[in-house]
């Protein structure tokens, strides 16, 4: 099991005290699982007090020895009850009786935040502090980018291994099933964390001919019909025919951090259409490394590939063929996989160094299929790089 090393545990806990300072926030509880780990280094049932002056107090219900075990925060403390709770942040607050107490709003059940309001800190301010825990995770280390690195190994072995399970006949889960065991055999865990309100993913959407347009209520650009109504997307029971395109839409999480790829297959030619559709999408990325740089705005960026688009002629079909269309063409990923930046309409973040995005352009047309290439990009101080390494041809079985 490898661990989340000290140091990085405590540089995003003094990037978030920070952060709290600039806004006058006292304290902050973190309560989430994804957030949990990634300030404390282990996921359990418990509350992590983060004062803007001070030291963390991490506060376990269970499992008390897991957390001590795996967890490089100290103290750890046995969590009795909520009343615990309060008397951590007032002893963790430097400053005394906080005034104001952060929490991860965009994510805390409305049951819970008003258990936390009339009960715990009554005399207290509750704020806000979802979008300074997104804005600390943006940014990653050289530790979470080689995490990242060995993700996307996992999914170019995936992608490598498409050819030599692809028959004609075998349905879309049947090839999902065999590329998922590939997978974790080399160590996808197989969870796909998500922030989104009832936003539910799983391996991958793996998706052939009129089937893979079948749009679900996922906001993503691919849907397909699943294999039951409880979960209306993905893979389904369809036989996969000779020159139709497979689209491979996969998630990789490997010790904490996710791989987010596509690749397109074809047995024997493809329809012309879509094999036209797959250039205009892998031109996309080209002309995005060209024009992605620190500093680049997420919401230009976004306008430009759409400009392409209709440039192309593909705009019809380009992220949608229906009202409500996708308006993200990439989106952020690290120990989520719809973390910031978000490569979207209207979206004013600028490009960093650390930033690291899924890139996703997919034209989607009804009746035939998709054509589309996702890879992750790394943003650097020369431009950005691609994690995924498989290739990027449409590739003929």
């Amino acid at each position: 099991m490898q661990k989340v090393p000290g140091s990085e545990i405590a540089n995003r806990i003094v990037a978030l005290q920070e952060l709290l300072k600039n806004k006058d926030i006292d304290s902050s509880v973190i309560r989430q699982n994804a957030d949990l780990f990634y300030f404390s280094g282990t996921v359990q049932d418990a509350h992590l007090v983060v004062p803007a002056r001070g030291n963390p107090v991490y506060l376990v219900r269970r499992s008390f020895h897991r957390a001590e075990a795996e967890s490089p925060l100290r103290p750890v403390i046995r969590m009795e009850n909520l009343a615990d709770l309060r008397k951590a942040v007032f002893q963790a607050c430097e400053a005394g009786e906080p005034k104001t107490v952060g929490f991860e709003l965009d994510v805390l059940p409305a049951n819970a935040f008003f258990t936390y309001k009339e009960k715990i800190f009554p005399k207290q301010q509750i704020v806000d502090i979802s979008g300074l825990v997104r804005q600390v995770r943006t940014i990653k280390s050289p530790w979470e980018i080689q995490v990242l690195r060995d993700a996307a190994a996992i999914s170019k072995l995936v992608a490598e291994s498409v050819p030599t399970i692809l028959k004609p006949r075998m349905t879309e889960f049947e090839l999902l099933a065999e590329l998922e065991a590939i997978s974790r055999r080399a160590g996808n865990y197989g969870m796909i964390p998500t922030r989104a309100f009832n936003m539910a993913m799983t391996f991958g959407h793996v998706l052939s001919g009129a089937n893979a347009a079948v749009p679900s209520y996922a906001n993503a650009p691919t849907g397909g019909p699943g294999i039951s109504p409880a979960f209306g997307q993905g893979a389904g029971n369809k036989e996969i025919a000779p020159g139709e395109i497979v689209s491979i839409d996969t998630a990789v999480a490997y010790n904490g951090y996710l791989n987010d790829q596509t690749r397109n297959f074809c047995i024997g030619p493809p329809p012309p259409r879509l094999a036209g559709a797959y250039e205009f999408v892998r031109s996309a990325h080209w002309r995005l490394r060209n024009l992605a740089r620190p500093g680049a705005v997420t919401g230009e960026l976004y306008d430009a590939v759409w400009r392409w688009a209709r440039e192309a002629g593909w705009a019809p079909w380009f992220m949608g063929f229906s009202d409500p269309r996708i308006t993200f063409v990439g989106h952020g990923l690290g120990i989520e996989i719809d973390e910031f930046p978000f490569i979207a309409q209207g979206q004013k973040l600028e490009l960093q160094p650390g930033m690291v995005f899924a890139f996703e352009p997919k034209v989607i047309i009804p009746g035939e299929g998709i054509a589309g290439l996702e890879n992750d990009y790394l943003v650097t101080n020369e431009g950005i790089e691609s994690l995924n390494t498989a290739t990027e041809e449409l590739v003929i079985v």
